[in-house]
């Protein structure tokens, strides 16, 4: 049997700046981000919040792009999406420059205002080396017949804006508080503004942030997850959701204007939280850890709508909220769930998280379902067009991504077909291994495999059969003899 996708679809691969480019070069190296400070930290290394890998270690996407890309072209995909390091670019502070800074009645940051005053003075401050290094990257993609999909901020911001290791040790009296900080609603809103000029030339489609949802829970709430800057603090985490909503807003409004009817949106990374047992408590615990991982900061930068109390309600319309011309999902793991009175998710949620069932090297279980159920729920909540931005496996033996990819492919035809929701395109996480943040190399989510030491690439089998279905627009249904039984359903 076979399922067919639309003759458009778009198919692609991606990576993100901070995770690749490092690695070669000297000029590769760059010490300017959040991620940087954070993953050198020795406290926070002998902590083991980070693995103790260095990101300048990495594979070196910054020398090597022409072959990287290459390699993508080969695997029959016709779209990169990859991101551009706000600290690259601006290496130094953008905060003195002055931009028309406008309010809603709320008193929230709905607009940024640069002019060609505040370009020029952005144009002085600019590290325009790296600039034209960019611009390189994006013209070489676009020569090769890909489509660029190009994000503008993916997790590390410039250090200027953020010292995540005394945010850890004191956030009162660290005066770069990163996205706890409205100031950083600003600056993006100026960096949003200069980077919807300069490179929206050779860009198809923008994303503004990526996986907002993530920063503001793996960062404050989730204080062990090895995330910048380590904390356990829901309602500072509201906070910075409710700043990433209006850096949405902002950065959306900037490069729109410079980019004209061409798409500019968000992406997040729903999971399915599956209650394991048939207690109501258990089934309001999953559907609260959805709403507040997922349609909190979608329902704020979609239409306004504020939830400050948790209580699922609506309590606060703000005005001046332009929403999102798609929604990208990252999709990755179902999470089974349980009530629990004597365990709380960061002394808020009393749930239980379970071990998964079939496992991938990371310990997140593989539901290929979930990946149909957040497109729909997401396309019948908010009627915007949807793309798989993200979905991958870190599988190191190449024993399950084959099986992996055909699952969720075949979950996300279904999607298409039977339920009619308009998914635009899918990326693989990732075209090559590289720095999975916290936990470093250990985590092997390419369909190359990379030799850090000799930055070597080498195609893995189960890269076939992602080939095989961008070539031909249609995925076979394999036995499970090709790729690999599911096992029973039992936690290990």
């Amino acid at each position: 049997m076979k399922a067919k996708f639309p003759e458009d679809f778009v198919w692609g691969t991606a990576i993100s700046a901070f995770q690749t480019e490092m690695g070669v070069s000297k000029e590769a190296d760059f010490a300017g981000t959040d991620w940087y400070q954070w993953t050198h930290s020795p406290e926070i290394i002998e902590n083991h919040l980070v693995s103790g890998d260095l990101p300048e270690k990495g594979v070196g996407f910054w020398d090597l792009y022409e072959e990287d890309m290459k390699r993508a072209k080969e695997l029959g995909t016709n779209a990169i999406r990859l991101s551009i390091e706000w600290g690259r670019i601006f290496p130094e502070s953008t905060e003195a420059i002055e931009a028309k800074v406008g309010r809603n009645r709320g008193g929230d940051v709905v607009a940024v205002g640069v002019g060609e005053e505040g370009f020029g003075a952005l144009s002085k401050t600019a590290n325009w080396d790296v600039v034209e290094h960019y611009r390189k990257m994006l013209a070489y993609a676009k020569s090769l017949g890909l489509k660029v999909f190009l994000t503008a901020n993916h997790f590390a911001l410039p250090s200027w804006l953020h010292d995540p290791v005394a945010c850890h040790k004191d956030m009162e009296k660290s005066s770069r508080k990163g996205w706890v900080d409205e100031k950083t609603v600003i600056e993006f809103g100026k960096y949003a503004d200069f980077a919807g000029r300069v490179f929206s030339e050779s860009v198809d489609v923008w994303e503004t942030i990526n996986e907002p949802d993530v920063i503001a829970t793996q960062g404050y709430v989730l204080g062990s997850s090895g995330f910048p800057p380590g904390l356990e603090d829901p309602l500072l985490a509201f906070r910075v959701e409710r700043n990433l909503a209006l850096a949405h807003n902002v950065g959306y409004t900037n490069i729109k204007k410079h980019f004209g009817a061409k798409p500019v949106g968000i992406g997040i990374a729903p999971n399915v939280f599956f209650p394991v047992d048939d207690d109501p408590r258990s089934r309001k615990a999953a559907e609260f850890a959805t709403y507040m991982s997922a349609e909190w900061i979608l329902n704020a930068l979609m239409y306004g709508c504020f939830d400050n109390d948790f209580d699922m309600m609506t309590d606060e319309r703000a005005e001046g909220i332009s929403g999102s011309d798609y929604i990208g999902i990252d999709y990755y793991q179902r999470i089974r769930v349980r009530y629990s009175e004597n365990v709380s998710v960061a002394g808020a949620l009393n749930m239980e998280m379970l071990p998964c069932v079939d496992c991938t090297d990371f310990g997140w279980d593989i539901y290929p379902e979930g990946i149909r159920a957040v497109s729909n729920w997401m396309f019948n909540r908010y009627r915007v067009p949807i793309y798989i931005l993200e979905n991958g496996i870190a599988d190191a033996k190449d024993e399950k991504r084959a099986r992996f990819t055909r699952d969720h492919l075949r979950a996300l035809a279904d999607a298409i077909n039977v339920d009619g929701v308009p998914i635009r395109g899918y990326f693989h996480w990732s075209l090559m291994d590289n720095f999975e943040w916290a936990n470093g190399y250990s985590m092997r989510f390419g369909l190359y495999s990379v030799d850090y030491e000799t930055k070597r690439r080498e195609k893995r089998k189960s890269a076939e059969l992602f080939e095989k279905v961008c070539k031909t627009g249609e995925l076979d249904y394999e036995s499970d003899e090709e790729t690999g039984k599911v096992p029973a359903e039992k936690p290990h």
